[in-house]
């Protein structure tokens, strides 16, 4: 099971310190925010706190200066990667000095769409095909998300749960991107990142 810290305590020098390792895709912003007449027609949890998790989220990008984008690589990318879900785009923010990605847990219960962070280093370090690997990754965690954790939750994703993100990204995408994703990782890691090397092995 994942294991909860405090946000508080990690801020943006664990993002940076997890961006240098490049634990890939291991990030999950806690930011839980839902209506509850939207959570109960998704199937979310229907007693969220509404004020104090919209601050929450608020309070969460803001920390990290992630601001919303409508256009360019990555908005292109994610457009496609949501259509192959079936799945309305979600709503995207870059993270500045980072190339790594998590999503804002339990966002899609607000409209339907969820929020993904992407730092903005992935767009210049990683090519077309692994960006939508690397996106589909993530949009594999948002769709499976069941909104169980709250906000102040900091999540380190188990390798289960990794693997998993991986094979619905295969069976969406294709293993074409998400095995170019992985590949880019050990590249970029000089092959250290032993479970980004033990998920590529897994995909088929």
């Amino acid at each position: 099971m994942p294991r909860p810290m405090e946000l508080e305590k990690v801020g943006m020098s664990v993002l940076r310190l997890v961006a240098k390792k490049m634990v890939a895709g291991v990030i999950l912003f806690g930011a839980i925010v839902a209506s509850r007449d939207t959570a109960r027609a998704s199937g979310f949890p229907p007693n969220f706190n509404v004020r104090a998790q919209t601050a929450c989220e608020a309070k969460i990008l803001n920390k990290m200066e992630a601001r919303e984008v409508f256009s360019g690589k990555a908005y292109d990318v994610l457009s496609e990667v949501a259509r192959a879900y079936g799945r309305r785009i979600p709503h995207i923010y870059l993270l500045p000095d980072s190339w790594n990605m998590g999503y804002v847990a339990a966002s899609a219960a607000v409209d339907g769409r969820g929020k993904i962070v992407v730092g903005q280093q992935a767009t210049v370090l990683f090519d077309t095909i692994a960006l939508k690997g690397f996106l589909g990754h993530e949009m594999a965690h948002l769709v499976s998300d069941s909104a169980a954790l709250g906000c102040n939750d900091y999540i380190v994703r188990d390798p289960e749960m990794e693997a998993d993100a991986d094979a619905l990204a295969a069976r969406t995408l294709g293993t074409q991107p998400v095995k170019a994703f992985l590949e880019r990782v050990l590249a970029l890691t000089e092959g250290q990142n032993f479970d980004a090397k033990r998920r590529l092995a897994m995909v088929q």
